[in-house]
């Protein structure tokens, strides 16, 4: 074997060496990227857990929101108070889920779950009058997307919270 034979077996092994590499890099980034998701994921779920179960855990906070769901107006000054603060805090884990899924980092079957509440949330008198009045607040895309969800249909078993039926919604309410 010539010098030059060894250095051309020298050069396919690096070679072959590099494409080992990049396959190994590939597979990392690969799982690494499922890993984002799968995380992103969790994350979203466990904001909206903590806020349910946050709120469940509140009878008189669930019962102020679910009166000013129904009728903003008919709020007192802390009620009010009250349920901007639960409809802030559901609304930014919203943006934060619809964000993630607009980034690739949440499945499109997550992503719906999350925009039907959404829905069942802005397609009621208070949400509606709520979203009016501080839908400033959020960024422009998140703000497309509520102002599409609440022009669609709700689905006739909705029920906001479960107990306040989207039948009669914002868009049969004088404004």
């Amino acid at each position: 074997m010539t010098l030059e034979h060894i250095f051309q077996i020298s050069q396919i092994a690096a070679a072959l060496g590099v494409i080992a590499s990049l396959v190994f890099v590939g597979l990392q980034v690969r799982d690494n990227a499922k890993a984002v998701r799968s995380a992103a994921a969790q994350a979203v779920q466990d904001n909206y857990s903590h806020f349910f179960t946050a709120l469940g855990s509140s009878p008189s906070a669930l019962a102020t929101h679910l009166k000013g769901m129904a009728d903003m107006d008919s709020l007192t000054d802390v009620e009010k108070a009250q349920f901007v603060a639960i409809s802030m805090a559901y609304l930014s884990d919203a943006q934060n889920a619809f964000h993630q899924w607009k980034e690739g980092h949440l499945a499109d079957e997550l992503w719906s779950c999350w925009e039907a509440l959404l829905m069942n949330l802005v397609n009621t008198p208070g949400g509606a009058a709520f979203w009016r009045e501080r839908s400033y607040i959020f960024g422009g895309q998140f703000q497309g997307e509520v102002k599409s969800i609440m022009s669609r249909e709700p689905d006739p078993k909705a029920k906001a919270w479960g107990v306040i039926p989207l039948t009669v919604t914002h868009r049969e309410r004088p404004a």
